[in-house]
């Protein structure tokens, strides 16, 4: 059993051209010519798709002079590496008996049940490959796919690949993130953490474009800090980049949502975890956060205009003094969406995207040899989720007399609390976890509903203060919303302080 360590790029087919012939690649391949060859492959599962969701994609690739069959997973410790298991097959079909690692084998086995295996979809392109030798004791090969990737029975459906891989063969890492630095400024590449395995189950699904959610993170039972550290960041990272189709091709906005999400959860876990580990992305953290906040103005508006004041105009009935509002706010929508596009199709974008997921690999935070990244993960997530309950507690001891500012504060520590249990939840007992984030969820969907009706009241006053050509319209228009939201204040104060006490109650799966 191998691990695969590479760092992939998605881009139009002329950046990869441009990149081909460009002076640097040359330099890198040193005199090293091409090879391109064609190349085919079935994915195979069954019909519920319970290998992908025993973690495992399981295809076997027409190679020319023969099948060979591969066995990937799903996750790894970093954001760029995988394990994967070949074999050499007589036809173009599974053969599970051929997996030489008897885990992997039974894993396939125990998902399949019995059942019969057959194929999802086809990967059909060309590829071209070239050894390049960025320094001496080091071989990357940079491989340049061209296809596409169709659904094999039923309606076939079928989406392009156009992608730029770098594949570690010997040497370090360092030497491969180098790699990619050198190769891909000034070219729209962006950064790819989705396999051509994750898109034909998209495309499968018929959901090439749609936004995702956090896919579940399964820790390794003995896992210390470092490691726990590394795949969590590089699971947000996932979280983030599988979403920037949705929002840059579908414009939609569950898309932004999705990644201001992951930005979240990242930056929770950076401070989650502190010490050397915060330390390692001090450099990176103040465009993390403008990322947050580029994301997060679009997000604000999209909420505003669909959840706070479409339901209020709705109960409010035809009033054209609410038509100036609808119009300023979508102006101020188009504008915040033009900035996170040009953000997200940026080149200080692709460079901090690629810089994270280096920091994963090259895992800085072990430079300082102390305890902190070598106690298991199970020490460090009983004091920190310890904590982080404990601080929301004592803000919660006075929930009914919460003013905005506290309850707002109160969401923020719950919503770190959550991220943190979502994040070791592997350690603990599923059931436990299970009902433990349902009653987190709760809360926080009361304490978001009445923190929407905050940010309208602040949008609100921005709005106001910025037309001067509308002003008594749009000051109307404001109150009406403001109105709205306060006759549902009552309700949701009372909602809250039921949901509290249900979670304090609950015993905390770490204990």
């Amino acid at each position: 059993m191998g691990q695969e360590i590479e760092l992939k790029f998605v881009g139009p087919e002329d950046a990869l051209a441009r990149l081909r012939d460009s002076p640097v690649l040359k330099r890198l391949a040193a005199r090293r010519r091409a090879k391109t060859r064609e190349l085919k492959a079935l994915y195979f599962d069954t019909d519920d798709f319970a290998l992908r969701d025993a973690g495992v994609v399981l295809r076997v690739r027409d190679e020319g002079s023969g099948f060979v069959q591969t066995v990937k997973t799903i996750g790894g410790p970093d954001a760029a590496t995988r394990t994967e298991v070949n074999a050499t097959v007589a036809a173009f079909v599974p053969d599970v008996r051929a997996i030489g690692d008897k885990r992997v084998r039974r894993t396939i086995e125990m998902a399949a049940r019995g059942r019969a295996l057959r194929a999802i979809f086809t990967v059909e392109m060309q590829r071209t490959t070239i050894v390049l030798v960025p320094k001496r004791g080091s071989e990357i090969e940079a491989a340049f796919d061209v296809g596409r990737v169709m659904t094999v029975e039923g309606d076939a459906a079928e989406a392009p690949i156009s992608e730029f891989e770098l594949e570690l063969l010997s040497g370090d890492v360092a030497a491969l993130v180098t790699c990619a630095r050198e190769l891909t400024p000034g070219l729209p590449l962006t950064l790819a953490l989705q396999s051509k395995a994750a898109r034909g189950y998209a495309l499968a699904n018929g959901e090439v474009s749609a936004p995702v959610r956090a896919a579940a993170l399964v820790l390794p039972k003995k896992a210390n800090a470092s490691d726990a550290f590394g795949r969590i960041v590089g699971h947000c990272l996932q979280h983030l980049l599988g979403n920037w189709t949705a929002v840059v091709a579908a414009r939609d906005p569950e898309g932004i949502h999705q990644m201001r999400v992951a930005i979240r959860r990242m930056r929770s876990a950076i401070a989650l975890f502190g010490g050397p580990f915060r330390a390692a992305f001090q450099p990176l953290e103040d465009d993390i956060r403008r990322l947050a906040q580029v994301l997060g103005a679009a997000r604000d508006l999209d909420v505003f205009e669909d959840e706070v004041f479409r339901p209020a105009a709705a109960a409010h009935g035809e009033d054209p003094r609410l038509e100036v509002l609808t119009t300023l706010v979508r102006a101020r929508r188009r504008e915040a969406w033009t900035g996170v596009m040009s953000t997200l199709e940026s080149d200080w974008f692709r460079g901090l995207m690629l810089d994270i997921a280096a920091a994963t690999l090259a895992k800085p935070w072990l430079a300082t040899s102390t305890a902190a990244v070598e106690r298991t993960a199970r020490v460090l997530a009983r004091k920190r989720l310890a904590r982080g309950l404990a601080r929301a507690k004592k803000l919660g001891k006075s929930i009914k007399s919460l003013d905005a500012s506290g309850r707002h504060k109160l969401r923020i520590r719950l919503k770190k609390l959550r991220y943190a249990v979502d994040f070791f939840a592997s350690l603990y007992p599923a059931g436990k976890v299970s009902k433990y984030l349902d009653r987190l969820g709760a809360l926080q969907d009361v304490l978001g509903q009445m923190n929407d009706a905050a940010v309208a009241r602040k949008l609100t006053d921005e709005f106001v203060a910025t037309d001067h050509n509308n002003e008594a319209a749009v000051d109307y228009a404001c109150g009406v919303i403001a109105g709205w939201h306060l006759g549902h204040d009552g309700e949701h104060r009372k909602t809250l302080a039921r949901q509290w006490g249900r979670f304090v109650k609950l015993s905390p799966p770490w204990r």
